[in-house]
């Protein structure tokens, strides 16, 4: 469970007896995060649920990427966007990664992608960490601040032990059938609806929610025991739901699983559509016709462009681009006959780079040609 009731088992575990400081995750109370933030004026945003995690737990993961000495195995991490997880990626630890965003603080998940809790019942649960959770980091036992690198422990904190032993899945949790990559590289996933223990007056829908937070909703209809979402992202860690929402009493239950990783599509890069290599030996560099100064006191030049034999607009893209200060840019495309093109309103003084891109359409590649600066 992830609301209402579910809190009050939470905030139960905080008082418990405390075992040894140690770097950890832990389940925080909803109500002192919401406190902590407006105290602090951060923007408050509600989530599913509320965590917290130590000093140490921030220091002992590595904030930029580099180069490990020997290979790391891959792990989960949670990127922190003022105290949100905004992504959950699988990384090494060191590798450059451009899903982790520079400006948020990289948390790793600990095992499980969750902690355990005894319920009311006694029985050991595990309450996920998904997109869109709150966390906390506690630097002394009764002060809390929003994960930041710069935060430094003013008294140990010491933290309950989690109980020992496998958790226990809600009965209805939802559960992901199958997962197949669809032909545009995305991810289809087939999810099985609980159907049991929802009382007829309840209404069903499964989340699923991905990488930035967006997210993907379906209403569930009755006896209806699978849902399929399709355009998931390839290679990346999802957040999976199941809404039980009571009309009679107004309250809903949310039920988040782990986070599932979605297939690596095999997404085939083809071929350049041209040689490069014979490109940049025979296509000639663009140079300067003549260059006059305007009435406005602008200079103004003719290019004259290079032949660029079989070329297919179908398949390349060309264009005359003139690069001046700030990367202020005038790009004209070209037909690959040899134009000669008139480039106007140039300062007088500026530098600016005369270059032809010719760019594949197919993979993106570009060849650039250069020619003599201005």
């Amino acid at each position: 469970m992830r609301r209402g009731i579910a809190f009050i088992i939470f905030l139960s575990l905080i008082g418990l007896p405390m075992g040894q400081a140690h770097a950890s995750w832990f389940i925080d109370d909803a109500y002192s995060a919401m406190e902590m933030r407006r105290f602090a004026n951060q923007l408050f945003i509600s989530g599913p649920s509320y965590f917290g995690i130590t000093v140490d737990e921030v220091t002992s993961t590595p904030q930029d990427s580099g180069i490990a000495e020997t290979p790391s195995p891959l792990a989960k991490y949670a990127v922190l966007i003022d105290g949100v997880i905004d992504k959950i990626v699988t990384w090494d630890g060191f590798s450059p990664n451009d899903a982790i965003d520079k400006l948020g603080v990289i948390v790793k998940m600990p095992d499980g992608d969750g902690v355990k809790y005894v319920d009311a019942n006694g029985v050991i649960r595990l309450a996920s960490i998904n997109h869109g959770d709150i966390v906390s980091e506690q630097v002394s036992p009764t002060q809390k601040v929003v994960p930041n690198v710069e935060a430094v422990e003013s008294v140990t904190v010491v933290i309950a032990p989690a109980p020992t032993g496998a958790a226990v899945p809600n009965v209805n949790s939802p559960v992901v059938v199958s997962q197949s990559v669809a032909a545009n590289n995305s991810t289809t996933m087939v999810i099985a609806v609980p159907a049991v223990n929802i009382p007829p007056s309840s209404t069903v829908s499964i989340q699923v929610v991905a990488d930035g937070r967006s997210g993907t909703s379906i209403g569930v209809s009755q006896g209806q025991r699978t849902v399929t979402v399709t355009e998931l992202p390839q290679n990346q860690n999802v957040s999976v739901s199941a809404v039980i929402t009571n009309t009679v009493t107004n309250t809903t239950e949310v039920i988040t699983i782990p986070v599932v990783a979605t297939p690596v599509a095999p997404i085939v890069i083809p071929p350049n559509a041209r040689d490069e290599v014979k490109d940049r030996a025979t296509i000639a560099a663009p140079y300067v016709v003549s260059t006059v100064i305007d009435s406005s006191g602008h200079r103004v030049v003719e290019i004259k462009t290079p032949v660029i034999p079989d070329y297919d607009t179908s398949k390349t893209n060309a264009s005359l681009q003139v690069v001046g200060p700030g990367g202020s840019t005038t790009a004209i495309g070209l037909f690959g006959t040899g134009e000669t093109l008139t480039i106007g309103a140039l300062s007088p003084t500026a530098a600016y780079v005369v270059k032809i891109v010719i760019r594949d359409l197919g993979n993106g590649k570009e060849t650039i040609i250069f020619g003599r600066s201005l």
